[in-house]
């Protein structure tokens, strides 16, 4: 069984990589394995991953069932999780049983209020995966799951969402942050 230590490892290497405020204000987070897990109150990791189609032009999204909103397919470690870029290749097959290429870096990091537990907050490393467009499946957790033209999202998506989109369509066509 990996070691949560690995996993720490991980997400700390994938920050530093990472520009911007924010991943320096996660680093010393990262370091702390009462942070990766579902059962850290009030803030913990999780990670998820966009579906983007080979051409950069279609993303997948599930309807999530608790907060009604179409968000990606993503959420928290578990200890069976050797890296931020498997975590999020699982959550992408659980939610949608669909698979690609995870990029090796986060599109973006998002800080959000986790559905999971009142007052809880996300730390999310928010992966592009490059996914061929095939017929998703809908998951336990979710009311639907469907493909949208990446310019062209369905009305009720979470906040962050949108953005999450354009800056994986553009991390995708060359003109975003590496």
């Amino acid at each position: 069984m990996p070691s949560t230590a690995a996993l720490c490892d991980d997400i700390t290497r994938t920050l530093q990589l990472c520009a911007g405020e924010q991943a320096a204000e996660w680093l010393p987070l990262a370091g702390d394995p009462t942070n990766v897990y579902r059962s850290s109150y009030p803030t913990h990791f999780t990670a998820s991953a966009l579906p983007l189609t080979p051409d950069g032009r279609r993303v997948c999204l599930v309807l999530h069932a608790r907060i009604g909103l179409w968000v990606q397919p993503g959420g928290h470690f578990e200890c069976t999780d050797e890296s931020v870029v498997e975590a999020a290749a699982r959550e992408l097959r659980e939610e949608t049983g669909l698979t690609g290429t995870i990029g090796p870096l986060p599109a973006l990091l998002s800080r959000h209020p986790g559905p999971c537990r009142l007052g809880a907050w996300h730390l999310d490393l928010q992966m592009l995966a490059i996914v061929s467009e095939s017929d998703p499946t809908v998951s336990s957790e979710s009311e639907d799951v469907a493909w949208f033209g990446a310019d062209r999202l369905p009305r009720r998506v979470a906040p962050g969402v949108a953005d999450l989109v354009a800056a994986s369509v553009a991390l995708f066509s060359g003109n975003g942050p590496r």
